[in-house]
Order: C-alpha cells, then structure tokens, then sequence
C-alpha cells in the first residue's frame, strides 16, 4: 500500500512538473516578439550617481515587465545568455547529445527592438544638523529615475514610437545620530519596477490598443486588458470609434485610421484577463459605445 501511495506521489509531481514545463503553444509563437537592449547612462548622469546606478537589475526588471503583459515574448539580449545558448547548441551538435536544441543560426528574431537609455538619475541622503545638538541630524533619502526608449521596427529599421518614463521617491524625515550612508537599494529596485511598469504599459498600448470586447446588459464594457495592463480601479477612459484607414495623398501610405469621440468610461472590476468599466458617458451624435472601439488614457 505504501508503495503504490509513492508511486502516485511520483507521478502526480511528474505531471506537476510537465505542466509548468510545457513547451510554447502556437498561440504563443504568434505573438510579437520584443527584444530590450542594455540601458545606456547618459552623459547627464554624475560619477557619484553612477555607484548606485544598477543597471543589471533595471535590465530585468524591464524585461520581466514585457513578460508579465503575456501578450508579448521576450528575446534576451544579454551576452551571457546569448553565449550560455551558444554553448548549449555546440553541445547538442556533439555525439553525447540528442541534437534536439534550437540549431546554430535558428534563434527567433525580434519584431520590436527596445533601446532604453538612462537620462536624469539621482539617489542620495541629505541630513540637517538639528540647532543646540552636538550629534542630532534629520535625514532624509530622496531619488529620480528618468528614463527614454524607442521603440524600433527591426523589420523597417523605423523608429515607431519614443517613450519617457519617470519615477522618484522621498522618504519622510527622521532623527539620527550621524550624518553618513545612502538610501536603501530597495528604493531603486522600486522605482526601476516603476519605469518598466510604465514602459511595458506604454509599448502593449502602441502595439495592442485597449478595445471594447463586449458590451453587457448592464450597461457595462468589457475590455481586453486584465491585472497585467497597468489598469486601476476608478480610471476614468475616453473612448474612440475607429473610422476609414487614411492614406497620405502624397506618398500613398497609410497614416492610420481617423477616431471620432464615443464617450467615456469608468473602470469598476479588474479580471486577470479582461477590465470591466461602467458607461459614464455617450456622445449623442456618435453613440453607442460599442464592440471594437479604441479606449484611450485622457491626455494631461
């Protein structure tokens, strides 16, 4: 009896296994794939600044980012990964292998290439000597991340799209006995989480627009971005109907297709996969909201 209970374990932990493992589906095969470079510092950013600057880790926090839309796959850009892939392919071309590894010369391409590059960085502690206190100082941390990116149709080499991207955080103020030290490096990892929230938001808009899937008895829409889409609770979206493709008389290409102002609505439930938002408003002359219409952030 306990061996057949081990045996089931076994097998339940293998099939466990297999389905976190599973190979790409077709589905996902499909879908655009982005390749983010190296983040370059810019010739603003100061020697001191440069020590705290963690490039590595906004690197993968921009890349983990365009994961988590799941709407897009990432290629690694990263030497090491590159030469570890390498590596592998040489080994499976060898007689100890099976040969299944992708072949020399077969790695996938990218559709869209990221250039981001750090602009404006700063990461410091300020202290204030307290008045008729020998060793008393109030401290404060404070920091700013700036960043650009283009976005680059590596098929055209065209620059499709640039994007600014800024976080910043100040701590309140405390009391301490020294003067000396810097912030936390939880600080930056917070804001480079910030930036590549902000980008993979910016991108997943530019490639997929959030449209109306569906419209409920309720007088609700439903839209295709879920958790992953950078929606939160209470936003208030404009919404467009997207007309005839306009053509440049000139040059006989296409400049995209005209909108016209539908309404307004607000977001009220957010699924992992789909936002569901409340009409709040309908534009008489273009009502109603309805499938396949744009919704767009208002413009500040």
């Amino acid at each position: 009896m306990a061996c057949e209970v081990r045996s089931l374990l076994t097998i339940l932990t293998l099939a466990a296994t297999l389905s976190v493992l599973s190979p790409i589906t077709a589905a996902e095969l499909e879908q655009p794939a982005v390749a983010v470079k190296e983040p370059k510092i810019g010739e603003r950013i100061s020697d001191y600044s440069r020590r705290y600057l963690n490039i590595e880790r906004l690197w993968a926090e921009l890349e983990a980012s365009f994961r988590a839309t799941r709407k897009l796959r990432v290629l690694s850009r990263d030497k090491e990964v590159i030469a570890d892939i390498r590596e592998e392919q040489q080994f499976a071309q060898s007689d100890l292998a099976k040969g299944d590894a992708a072949a020399s010369g077969e790695l996938g391409n990218a559709n869209f290439l990221l250039l981001p590059k750090v602009q404006d960085f700063k990461f410091y502690r300020s202290h204030q000597k307290l008045p008729n206190f020998d060793s008393k100082y109030r401290r404060q941390d404070s920091g700013l991340l700036q960043l650009t990116a283009q976005m680059v149709d590596t098929t055209s080499g065209q620059v499709v799209s640039n994007f600014d991207l800024t976080s910043r955080f100040a701590t309140g103020k405390t009391i301490v006995n020294r003067a000396a030290g810097a912030p936390n490096s939880t600080h930056f990892t917070k804001m480079a989480k910030e930036v590549a929230a902000q980008l993979a938001d910016q991108f997943v808009a530019a490639v997929f627009p959030m449209k109306v899937v569906q419209r409920t008895r309720s007088n609700q829409v439903i839209i295709n971005r879920g958790k992953d889409g950078g929606m939160k609770l209470g936003e208030v979206l404009e919404v467009f109907f997207a007309g005839e493709e306009l053509i440049d008389p000139d040059t006989g290409k296409s400049l995209g297709s005209g909108e016209e102002y539908v309404g307004r609505v607000e977001v009220v439930r957010i699924n992992p996969k789909v936002t569901y938002a409340k009409i709040v408003e309908e534009d008489s002359a273009n009502a109603p909201i309805g499938v396949g219409d744009i919704l767009r952030r208002p413009q500040q």
